[in-house]
């Protein structure tokens, strides 16, 4: 089949990255052409400045070179700018008078460096901040004249300046506002920032408007608005950028400060998309790494037909990379009248925090001269935890520093590219990386902003020394592969398989069949992992049905007994028997029927070959109000039928009867204070009782608990782990710890309710099959 052809009108990180998902996806599935207005291949943007300032090499911030693009099958035009669309017919053309026809079409055109609109813009010496070359003329420049002006104060400008300084220039830098990087810093951290860069030799000029660049041919200086002025042979102008969106205009696509793009980064035309800095998504722009890669990812999965939900903006953080300088925000940093504040400031230590709340949920972080909280913070601010989680974090920061013995695997080391610390460990075993620069090539690690290269380091330092040891190996997921099951895992996450067929044989499986381990594991992780996703069993002719309606809690009625009765004798069902879980099973039928029972009985049935599922909730019947049938009703309503790692036994008793409940897998035993919550028993020969989980003063928060228990085990559990086992492989505390803190607690709760809703959308399918 014809591969259809999607065209990149730009060269940059966002678009370089997208191309980098749709190949993880489908490799085959696109002609891939790239128009880059520079003469390079894709290069990291971000750590210009960190060039100027001795900390990497031009060759260093290189992110795919020339024979990547090869490799991939990508037809690179550098130099070539994409000049004009036409959406009718499909076809850009460029400024080389080269038209292409497109299938597809990614605008990631970025932004350019904002010129002020001033006399002696033109002159020799005034440069923008934005590409290898700037970055090469600036640095010439540096070895023959002496004194430099940088106009603007924002993060661009504090990191070139310091660069420039770097080089042995004079700097001052000029700003139209009475604080540095007033985006993203309160006056507090502004004025703090300033007394750190003045000591490493910067002049600030602050509150002054720029009239005109003087000189003649080569620029020699700066004239205000006040008719002050300052000499300067070298000017870098970094007061922001503008998305370029010059092609909306002949192409009619809708425009404000970016190109206009819905949550799947579709822009007003048909085949269309936008992404990076010139897409504008509810109208916001966006200029940093993280949020850009984000987008990437999301018109990676839309292009490629893999269901996803979409782009819905990103937390703004921002941190200044200059070596010796911590500084960190996120979010809303300015009072208004919807917001309260809390501050700590230590002048002596030059430590200063500030922490914003509406409606007492965190909207925005200040840190100063340290910064080792930030990740926990920005955690917060993502889940807008409430003040009281906040203050703790503020008040009590974390003194021992980071523990890499302690650190999950799971735990990310870079946010930018989602590199955890996991990954880093298993490319440093199996490809013997020793140095950071390694480490990024492999992994991405540390390859964007860079803000997490020195934990990259102190992890590689880690793993050499004595302390380090080398985990466990993990089995293979099974006998047909070598591929372990956090590694299938991974790529069910990553790709988009329709059945466990087509997953075995894009993933090399030993046994084109599989076997009766790895066929229900696939059917476990895409049904949890790919919302949708529907296991279509086939029955034969000599194939039977077993069905157990319903009976929530144990509870039933005349009137859902009178019409299982009817049933039974409509459709000859021959075997009727009464389970050990409260409830009737009928078995024997034919498959045909399975679907007309169903819906008469109008209630949910098993119905999945492979699905391990929760098993009826056993309800104590000593009272007489049936108060603990009826918990046991709603905690089976909110979990009936979801995919479970295993199969899960829940039971609730009185203190009377209390042997049953405490040997479950769940189970909830009603005291007069209240209710006890164990969990991890074991039933059979070998029975054991259940860890005390923890102690409710009522029913709905012992339906909460039980509810997000379930749920952590359904996240986080291996497929065919027993609840115990997985308690033994977490620890009981971290399990507490998950549950106890409330934002947690809620979102586990408000998964299990999106996953419940998706389950109840689901068309009627076959039912268990068995040989009879």
């Amino acid at each position: 089949m014809k591969r259809q052809r999607l065209i990149v009108a730009g060269n940059g990180m966002a678009g370089i990255r997208c191309i980098e998902e749709i190949l993880k996806l489908h490799r085959n599935m696109f002609e891939i052409v790239i128009f880059g207005s520079e003469p390079h291949p894709n290069y990291n943007r971000i750590l210009l400045s960190s060039v100027l300032q001795g900390e990497a090499a031009l060759d260093d911030i290189v992110l795919n070179s020339s024979e990547w693009y090869a490799k991939q099958g990508i037809t690179l035009y550098t130099g070539e700018t994409v000049v004009q669309i036409n959406p009718d017919l499909q076809q850009v053309t460029t400024d080389q008078k080269r038209s292409l026809s497109y299938d597809k079409l990614i605008l990631a055109t970025g932004s350019s460096p904002h010129i002020l609109p001033i006399p002696g813009t033109d002159k020799e010496g005034v440069y923008g901040f934005r590409t290898i070359e700037d970055c090469q003329a600036i640095i010439s420049m540096a070895e023959h004249y002496q004194k430099a002006a940088v106009i603007g104060a924002g993060l661009l400008g504090l990191e070139a300046a310091v660069g420039l300084r770097h080089l042995g220039m004079d700097v001052s830098v000029v700003h139209h506002s009475p604080n540095i990087m007033q985006k993203q810093l309160d006056q507090t951290a502004s004025r703090l920032l300033r007394s750190e860069l003045e000591r490493k030799g910067l002049t600030f000029l602050l509150e002054k408007d720029t009239a005109a660049i003087t000189g003649g041919s080569r620029a020699d200086g700066i004239r205000f608005s006040d008719s002050s002025s300052i000499k300067a042979d070298l000017i870098v102008m970094a007061a922001g950028v503008r998305p370029n969106i010059q092609l909306a205009a002949s192409a009619g696509l809708a425009a404000n400060r970016g190109f206009i793009v819905n949550q799947f980064m579709q822009t007003s035309k048909p085949n269309v998309y936008a992404v990076g800095e010139c897409a504008e998504h509810n109208g916001m722009v966006y200029g940093l790494v993280a949020p850009l890669y984000e987008q990437g990812k999301v018109l990676a999965q839309h292009i490629c037909g893999v269901p996803c939900e979409g782009y819905h903006g990103s937390a703004q953080s921002a941190a200044l990379k200059i070596a010796g300088i911590d500084v960190w925000s996120a979010g809303k940093v300015h009072e208004d009248a919807g917001t309260t504040s809390m501050k700590l400031h230590d002048e002596h230590a030059g430590c200063y925090k500030k922490a914003l709340f509406e409606n007492d949920r965190l909207a925005g972080v200040i840190l100063f001269g340290d910064t080792r909280d930030k990740q926990r913070l920005l955690d917060s601010l993502l889940k807008q935890r409430d003040i009281s989680i906040v203050k703790q974090q503020l008040i009590e920061p974390d003194q021992t520093g980071i523990s890499f013995a302690t650190m999950p695997p799971t735990e990310t080391i870079c946010q930018c590219n989602s590199v955890t610390k996991g990954l880093i460990e298993k490319a440093v075993h199996t490809k013997g990386l020793k140095t950071v620069e390694e480490v990024k090539q492999c992994t991405k690690a540390s390859g964007s902003c860079g803000g997490c290269k020195p934990l990259v380091e102190d992890l590689l330092e880690y793993m050499a020394s004595s302390e380090y040891t080398e985990p466990a190996g993990q089995p293979s997921f099974c006998g047909c592969t070598d591929l372990t099951e956090d590694e299938v895992i991974a790529e069910l996450h990553r790709c988009h398989f329709t059945d466990p067929a087509e997953v075995m044989n894009q993933l090399g499986w030993k046994m084109k069949n599989g076997c009766n381990v790895c066929i229900p594991a696939l059917h476990y992780y895409m049904e949890l992992l790919q919302p949708g996703y529907i296991q279509s069993p086939k029955a034969s002719a000599q194939d039977t049905c077993t069905l157990i309606p319903q009976m929530y809690g144990g509870l039933t009625n005349a009137k859902e007994l009178r019409n299982i009765a009817n049933i039974i004798e409509t459709y000859g069902i021959p075997y009727v028997s009464i389970t050990h879980g409260q409830r009737l099973k009928l078995s024997g039928f034919h498959p045909n029927d399975l679907v007309n029972i169903r819906k008469e009985l109008n209630m949910p049935a098993f119905s999945h070959q492979h699905r391990r599922t929760l098993r009826s909730v056993l309800a104590c019947t000593c009272g007489e109000d049936q108060s603990i049938q009826k918990l046991a009703s709603h905690i089976e309503r909110h979990a009936d039928m979801l995919p479970m790692p295993d199969h899960i036994s829940i039971s609730l008793s009185c203190e009377k009867d209390c042997t049953t409940a405490a040997i479950q897998d769940i189970g909830a035993i009603q005291t007069q204070e209240g209710w006890d919550i164990y969990t991890g028993g074991i039933r059979g020969a070998h029975a054991r009782s259940g860890m005390l989980f923890c102690v409710t003063d009522s029913e709905e928060n012992t339906a909460i608990m039980m509810k997000g228990l379930l749920q952590y085990y359904r996240e986080t559990a291996h497929y065919a782990e027993a609840v115990h086992q997985w308690i033994d492989r977490l620890g009981i505390i971290h399990i507490r710890e998950v549950l106890f803190e409330q934002d947690l607690r809620t979102q586990l709760l408000e998964n299990l309710q999106t996953d419940l809703s998706l389950l109840q959308n689901q068309p009627v399918q076959s039912g268990a099959m068995k040989k009879g």
